[in-house]
Protein backbone atom coordinates (compact mmCIF):
# COMPACT_ATOMS: atom_id res chain seq x y z
CA UNK A 1 0.00 0.00 0.00
CA UNK A 2 1.42 3.40 -0.95
CA UNK A 3 2.11 6.11 1.57
CA UNK A 4 -0.54 8.37 0.05
CA UNK A 5 -3.25 5.68 0.45
CA UNK A 6 -2.25 5.12 4.08
CA UNK A 7 -2.57 8.85 4.78
CA UNK A 8 -6.03 8.98 3.16
CA UNK A 9 -7.25 5.97 5.19
CA UNK A 10 -5.96 7.48 8.43
CA UNK A 11 -7.67 10.77 7.65
CA UNK A 12 -10.94 9.01 6.96
CA UNK A 13 -10.74 7.04 10.20
CA UNK A 14 -9.85 10.15 12.13
CA UNK A 15 -12.87 11.94 10.68
CA UNK A 16 -15.23 9.04 11.31
CA UNK A 17 -14.60 8.58 15.04
CA UNK A 18 -15.63 12.13 16.06
CA UNK A 19 -18.67 11.93 13.79
CA UNK A 20 -19.88 8.77 15.43
CA UNK A 21 -19.51 10.33 18.87
CA UNK A 22 -20.80 13.79 17.96
CA UNK A 23 -24.15 13.51 19.74
CA UNK A 24 -22.64 12.13 22.95
CA UNK A 25 -19.81 14.68 22.90
CA UNK A 26 -22.17 17.59 22.20
CA UNK A 27 -24.55 16.48 24.94
CA UNK A 28 -21.68 16.13 27.39
CA UNK A 29 -20.41 19.63 26.54
CA UNK A 30 -23.90 21.12 26.87
CA UNK A 31 -24.36 19.46 30.26
CA UNK A 32 -21.02 20.82 31.49
CA UNK A 33 -21.97 24.31 30.34
CA UNK A 34 -25.34 24.02 32.09
CA UNK A 35 -23.62 23.01 35.35
CA UNK A 36 -21.43 26.12 34.98
CA UNK A 37 -24.64 28.18 34.43
CA UNK A 38 -23.46 29.22 30.97
CA UNK A 39 -26.98 28.81 29.68
CA UNK A 40 -26.54 31.06 26.64
CA UNK A 41 -23.97 28.57 25.35
CA UNK A 42 -25.59 25.34 26.59
CA UNK A 43 -29.10 25.85 25.21
CA UNK A 44 -28.13 26.24 21.51
CA UNK A 45 -26.22 22.95 21.68
CA UNK A 46 -29.21 21.19 23.24
CA UNK A 47 -31.57 22.64 20.62
CA UNK A 48 -29.32 21.33 17.87
CA UNK A 49 -29.52 17.79 19.25
CA UNK A 50 -33.35 17.74 19.37
CA UNK A 51 -33.70 19.52 16.05
CA UNK A 52 -34.88 17.50 12.99
CA UNK A 53 -31.94 19.04 11.15
CA UNK A 54 -29.42 17.25 13.38
CA UNK A 55 -27.62 14.85 11.04
CA UNK A 56 -26.07 12.47 13.55
CA UNK A 57 -27.64 9.49 15.29
CA UNK A 58 -29.51 10.30 18.49
CA UNK A 59 -30.67 7.57 20.85
CA UNK A 60 -33.98 7.85 22.69
CA UNK A 61 -32.12 8.30 25.98
CA UNK A 62 -30.00 11.11 24.53
CA UNK A 63 -33.07 12.90 23.18
CA UNK A 64 -34.77 12.60 26.58
CA UNK A 65 -31.71 14.00 28.37
CA UNK A 66 -31.39 16.90 25.94
CA UNK A 67 -35.05 17.87 26.46
CA UNK A 68 -34.67 17.63 30.23
CA UNK A 69 -31.71 20.01 30.29
CA UNK A 70 -33.45 22.31 27.84
CA UNK A 71 -36.47 22.48 30.14
CA UNK A 72 -34.32 23.00 33.22
CA UNK A 73 -32.33 25.80 31.53
CA UNK A 74 -35.46 27.54 30.26
CA UNK A 75 -36.95 27.56 33.77
CA UNK A 76 -33.84 29.36 35.00
CA UNK A 77 -34.27 31.89 32.20
CA UNK A 78 -37.92 32.46 33.15
CA UNK A 79 -39.42 30.73 30.08
CA UNK A 80 -41.65 28.34 32.05
CA UNK A 81 -44.10 27.49 29.25
CA UNK A 82 -41.31 26.54 26.88
CA UNK A 83 -39.69 24.55 29.66
CA UNK A 84 -42.91 22.59 30.24
CA UNK A 85 -43.03 21.82 26.50
CA UNK A 86 -39.56 20.23 26.60
CA UNK A 87 -40.32 18.36 29.84
CA UNK A 88 -43.42 16.96 28.13
CA UNK A 89 -41.31 15.85 25.15
CA UNK A 90 -39.03 13.95 27.52
CA UNK A 91 -41.96 12.29 29.34
CA UNK A 92 -43.69 11.30 26.11
CA UNK A 93 -40.58 9.41 25.06
CA UNK A 94 -39.89 7.91 28.48
CA UNK A 95 -42.56 8.06 31.21
CA UNK A 96 -39.92 6.90 33.74
CA UNK A 97 -38.14 10.23 33.31
CA UNK A 98 -37.75 12.20 36.53
CA UNK A 99 -35.77 15.03 38.07
CA UNK A 100 -33.53 14.54 41.09
CA UNK A 101 -34.74 16.96 43.82
CA UNK A 102 -31.19 17.26 45.10
CA UNK A 103 -29.93 18.62 41.77
CA UNK A 104 -32.79 20.78 40.51
CA UNK A 105 -34.54 23.83 41.95
CA UNK A 106 -38.12 23.89 43.28
CA UNK A 107 -39.15 25.98 40.25
CA UNK A 108 -37.74 23.36 37.90
CA UNK A 109 -39.45 20.55 39.82
CA UNK A 110 -42.75 22.45 39.75
CA UNK A 111 -42.56 22.93 35.98
CA UNK A 112 -41.72 19.27 35.55
CA UNK A 113 -44.78 18.26 37.61
CA UNK A 114 -46.93 20.49 35.44
CA UNK A 115 -45.61 18.63 32.40
CA UNK A 116 -46.32 15.32 34.11
CA UNK A 117 -49.95 16.32 34.70
CA UNK A 118 -50.33 17.39 31.08
CA UNK A 119 -48.99 14.13 29.64
CA UNK A 120 -50.73 10.79 30.04
CA UNK A 121 -48.19 8.05 29.53
CA UNK A 122 -47.53 4.73 31.20
CA UNK A 123 -44.51 2.46 31.00
CA UNK A 124 -43.17 -0.97 31.95
CA UNK A 125 -39.47 -1.42 32.58
CA UNK A 126 -37.67 -4.35 30.92
CA UNK A 127 -37.77 -7.47 33.05
CA UNK A 128 -34.62 -8.15 35.05
CA UNK A 129 -33.09 -11.64 34.74
CA UNK A 130 -33.67 -13.65 37.89
CA UNK A 131 -34.05 -17.13 39.36
CA UNK A 132 -37.43 -17.37 41.04
CA UNK A 133 -38.31 -19.92 43.71
CA UNK A 134 -42.14 -19.85 43.70
CA UNK A 135 -42.29 -21.16 47.26
CA UNK A 136 -40.44 -18.23 48.79
CA UNK A 137 -39.65 -15.54 46.20
CA UNK A 138 -41.44 -12.84 44.24
CA UNK A 139 -40.35 -10.95 41.17
CA UNK A 140 -41.38 -7.34 40.62
CA UNK A 141 -42.56 -5.64 37.45
CA UNK A 142 -41.84 -1.90 37.65
CA UNK A 143 -44.51 0.27 36.05
CA UNK A 144 -45.16 3.98 35.98
CA UNK A 145 -47.92 6.44 35.16
CA UNK A 146 -47.23 10.14 34.60
CA UNK A 147 -50.35 10.90 36.64
CA UNK A 148 -53.22 9.02 38.28
CA UNK A 149 -54.35 6.17 36.02
CA UNK A 150 -56.91 3.38 36.21
CA UNK A 151 -54.87 0.36 35.14
CA UNK A 152 -55.11 -3.32 34.44
CA UNK A 153 -51.83 -5.23 34.60
CA UNK A 154 -51.90 -8.70 33.03
CA UNK A 155 -49.63 -11.66 32.40
CA UNK A 156 -50.13 -13.05 28.90
CA UNK A 157 -48.79 -15.92 26.84
CA UNK A 158 -49.74 -17.42 23.49
CA UNK A 159 -48.55 -21.03 23.88
CA UNK A 160 -50.27 -22.18 26.01
CA UNK A 161 -52.98 -19.51 25.89
CA UNK A 162 -52.70 -17.63 29.19
CA UNK A 163 -54.17 -14.34 30.29
CA UNK A 164 -54.85 -13.26 33.86
CA UNK A 165 -54.61 -10.02 35.86
CA UNK A 166 -51.96 -9.19 38.42
CA UNK A 167 -53.46 -5.83 39.34
CA UNK A 168 -56.68 -3.99 38.61
CA UNK A 169 -56.77 -0.59 40.27
CA UNK A 170 -55.22 2.85 40.25
CA UNK A 171 -51.59 3.88 40.26
CA UNK A 172 -49.78 7.21 40.36
CA UNK A 173 -46.13 7.54 39.57
CA UNK A 174 -43.80 4.58 40.10
CA UNK A 175 -45.20 1.24 41.24
CA UNK A 176 -43.87 -2.32 41.64
CA UNK A 177 -46.26 -5.21 40.96
CA UNK A 178 -45.16 -8.59 42.33
CA UNK A 179 -45.62 -12.06 40.83
CA UNK A 180 -44.74 -15.43 42.33
CA UNK A 181 -44.57 -17.33 39.02
CA UNK A 182 -47.91 -19.07 39.60
CA UNK A 183 -50.85 -18.90 37.16
CA UNK A 184 -54.41 -18.02 38.11
CA UNK A 185 -55.29 -21.73 38.32
CA UNK A 186 -52.57 -22.32 40.91
CA UNK A 187 -50.22 -24.11 38.52
CA UNK A 188 -46.60 -23.13 38.04
CA UNK A 189 -45.99 -21.11 34.89
CA UNK A 190 -44.83 -23.50 32.14
CA UNK A 191 -41.75 -22.74 30.07
CA UNK A 192 -42.40 -20.26 27.28
CA UNK A 193 -42.54 -16.61 26.27
CA UNK A 194 -44.69 -14.21 28.28
CA UNK A 195 -45.58 -10.54 28.35
CA UNK A 196 -46.52 -8.27 31.20
CA UNK A 197 -49.10 -5.91 29.70
CA UNK A 198 -50.22 -2.62 31.25
CA UNK A 199 -53.42 -0.97 29.99
CA UNK A 200 -54.48 2.38 31.42
CA UNK A 201 -57.07 5.12 31.16
CA UNK A 202 -56.91 8.61 32.57
CA UNK A 203 -59.75 9.21 35.09
CA UNK A 204 -59.35 12.97 34.66
CA UNK A 205 -59.42 12.77 30.86
CA UNK A 206 -62.07 10.21 29.84
CA UNK A 207 -61.26 8.34 26.66
CA UNK A 208 -57.52 9.02 26.91
CA UNK A 209 -55.73 5.67 27.12
CA UNK A 210 -52.25 4.23 26.86
CA UNK A 211 -50.62 0.81 27.00
CA UNK A 212 -47.17 -0.65 27.48
CA UNK A 213 -45.62 -4.08 27.78
CA UNK A 214 -42.42 -5.99 28.39
CA UNK A 215 -41.58 -9.49 27.16
CA UNK A 216 -39.78 -12.18 29.10
CA UNK A 217 -38.97 -15.88 28.83
CA UNK A 218 -39.69 -18.46 31.52
CA UNK A 219 -37.75 -21.72 31.76
CA UNK A 220 -38.61 -24.33 34.36
CA UNK A 221 -35.50 -25.84 35.94
CA UNK A 222 -35.69 -29.11 37.90
CA UNK A 223 -33.75 -32.31 38.49
CA UNK A 224 -33.93 -35.01 35.81
CA UNK A 225 -37.06 -37.16 36.03
CA UNK A 226 -37.29 -40.96 35.94
CA UNK A 227 -39.32 -42.86 33.34
CA UNK A 228 -42.04 -45.17 34.63
CA UNK A 229 -41.87 -48.87 33.83
CA UNK A 230 -43.75 -49.93 30.66
CA UNK A 231 -46.96 -51.93 30.80
CA UNK A 232 -46.60 -55.68 31.24
CA UNK A 233 -46.88 -57.27 27.81
CA UNK A 234 -48.91 -60.47 27.20
CA UNK A 235 -45.74 -62.29 26.20
CA UNK A 236 -44.34 -61.62 29.66
CA UNK A 237 -47.32 -63.21 31.45
CA UNK A 238 -47.97 -66.84 32.20
CA UNK A 239 -51.10 -68.46 30.65
CA UNK A 240 -53.99 -68.13 33.08
CA UNK A 241 -56.15 -70.92 31.60
CA UNK A 242 -55.29 -74.49 30.84
CA UNK A 243 -54.90 -75.04 27.13
CA UNK A 244 -52.18 -76.76 25.13
CA UNK A 245 -50.54 -78.18 28.22
CA UNK A 246 -53.72 -80.24 28.92
CA UNK A 247 -53.58 -81.71 25.40
CA UNK A 248 -49.97 -82.50 26.17
CA UNK A 249 -51.07 -84.58 29.17
CA UNK A 250 -53.21 -86.73 26.86
CA UNK A 251 -50.32 -87.16 24.46
CA UNK A 252 -48.09 -88.12 27.36
CA UNK A 253 -50.64 -90.79 28.37
CA UNK A 254 -50.63 -92.24 24.89
CA UNK A 255 -46.86 -92.10 24.91
CA UNK A 256 -46.75 -94.10 28.12
CA UNK A 257 -49.06 -96.74 26.60
CA UNK A 258 -47.00 -97.03 23.41
CA UNK A 259 -43.79 -97.19 25.40
CA UNK A 260 -45.17 -99.93 27.65
CA UNK A 261 -46.16 -102.04 24.65
CA UNK A 262 -42.78 -101.61 23.01
CA UNK A 263 -40.97 -102.56 26.18
CA UNK A 264 -43.24 -105.62 26.56
CA UNK A 265 -42.20 -106.82 23.13
CA UNK A 266 -38.53 -106.36 23.92
CA UNK A 267 -38.72 -107.93 27.36
CA UNK A 268 -40.86 -110.95 26.47
CA UNK A 269 -39.24 -114.43 26.02
CA UNK A 270 -40.20 -118.04 26.39
CA UNK A 271 -38.90 -118.31 29.94
CA UNK A 272 -40.66 -115.19 31.28
CA UNK A 273 -43.78 -115.59 29.27
CA UNK A 274 -45.78 -112.92 27.58
CA UNK A 275 -45.84 -109.49 29.34
CA UNK A 276 -48.42 -107.88 27.06
CA UNK A 277 -51.09 -108.07 29.72
CA UNK A 278 -49.01 -105.94 32.09
CA UNK A 279 -48.15 -103.54 29.26
CA UNK A 280 -51.81 -103.17 28.43
CA UNK A 281 -52.55 -102.33 32.06
CA UNK A 282 -49.75 -99.69 32.16
CA UNK A 283 -50.81 -98.23 28.85
CA UNK A 284 -54.44 -98.03 29.88
CA UNK A 285 -53.38 -96.31 33.08
CA UNK A 286 -51.35 -93.72 31.15
CA UNK A 287 -54.20 -92.99 28.77
CA UNK A 288 -56.63 -92.76 31.69
CA UNK A 289 -54.41 -90.25 33.52
CA UNK A 290 -54.03 -88.15 30.38
CA UNK A 291 -57.74 -88.11 29.62
CA UNK A 292 -58.59 -87.40 33.24
CA UNK A 293 -56.23 -84.40 33.24
CA UNK A 294 -57.68 -83.20 29.95
CA UNK A 295 -61.32 -83.28 31.08
CA UNK A 296 -60.51 -82.01 34.57
CA UNK A 297 -58.56 -78.90 33.49
CA UNK A 298 -59.67 -78.03 29.97
CA UNK A 299 -60.71 -74.31 29.84
CA UNK A 300 -60.28 -73.80 33.58
CA UNK A 301 -58.21 -71.17 35.42
CA UNK A 302 -54.57 -71.90 36.15
CA UNK A 303 -54.56 -70.40 39.64
CA UNK A 304 -50.81 -70.59 40.21
CA UNK A 305 -50.19 -68.62 37.00
CA UNK A 306 -52.90 -66.11 37.89
CA UNK A 307 -51.21 -65.48 41.23
CA UNK A 308 -47.78 -65.11 39.62
CA UNK A 309 -49.15 -62.61 37.05
CA UNK A 310 -50.86 -60.56 39.73
CA UNK A 311 -47.62 -60.38 41.69
CA UNK A 312 -45.82 -59.18 38.57
CA UNK A 313 -48.43 -56.47 37.93
CA UNK A 314 -48.40 -55.41 41.57
CA UNK A 315 -44.62 -55.08 41.60
CA UNK A 316 -44.80 -52.87 38.50
CA UNK A 317 -47.54 -50.71 40.02
CA UNK A 318 -45.60 -50.26 43.27
CA UNK A 319 -42.40 -49.40 41.37
CA UNK A 320 -44.22 -46.83 39.19
CA UNK A 321 -45.89 -45.25 42.22
CA UNK A 322 -42.48 -44.82 43.83
CA UNK A 323 -41.09 -43.30 40.62
CA UNK A 324 -44.02 -40.86 40.42
CA UNK A 325 -43.50 -39.85 44.03
CA UNK A 326 -39.82 -39.18 43.42
CA UNK A 327 -40.64 -37.19 40.26
CA UNK A 328 -43.29 -35.18 42.12
CA UNK A 329 -40.77 -34.34 44.83
CA UNK A 330 -38.30 -33.13 42.19
CA UNK A 331 -40.95 -31.05 40.40
CA UNK A 332 -41.96 -29.51 43.72
CA UNK A 333 -38.45 -28.01 43.86
CA UNK A 334 -38.78 -26.38 40.41
CA UNK A 335 -37.06 -23.03 39.95
CA UNK A 336 -38.21 -20.53 37.31
CA UNK A 337 -35.39 -18.95 35.32
CA UNK A 338 -36.62 -15.55 34.10
CA UNK A 339 -34.89 -13.72 31.27
CA UNK A 340 -35.83 -10.53 29.41
CA UNK A 341 -36.87 -11.10 25.80
CA UNK A 342 -36.99 -9.00 22.68
CA UNK A 343 -40.32 -7.31 22.05
CA UNK A 344 -41.52 -9.65 19.33
CA UNK A 345 -44.64 -10.73 21.18
CA UNK A 346 -45.46 -13.87 23.15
Amino acid sequence: MSRAVVVVVLLLLAGRAPAQDTTAATLRRARDLYEQLELERALPLLREIVSPAWTFDVTAAQRVEANLYLGAGLVLLGARDSAVTHFRAALERDPFTDLDPSRFTPAQLDAFQAARRAVFRIGVRPVVATRLDPRTDRMAFTVVATHAAAVRCEIRAAEPAIRFPLLVGEITGLREIEWDGVLANGQLAPSGRYAVVLIAESPSRPGVTDSANAYFDVQQEFAALEDTLPDVQPRDLRPERYGKEVTGDVLKGFGVAVGALLLADVASNRDLGQSRDMAAIVGAAGITVGLTSFFAHRGRTHQANVTANEQQRTQRTVANDQIRQRNAARLAQTILVIRPAAGSGP
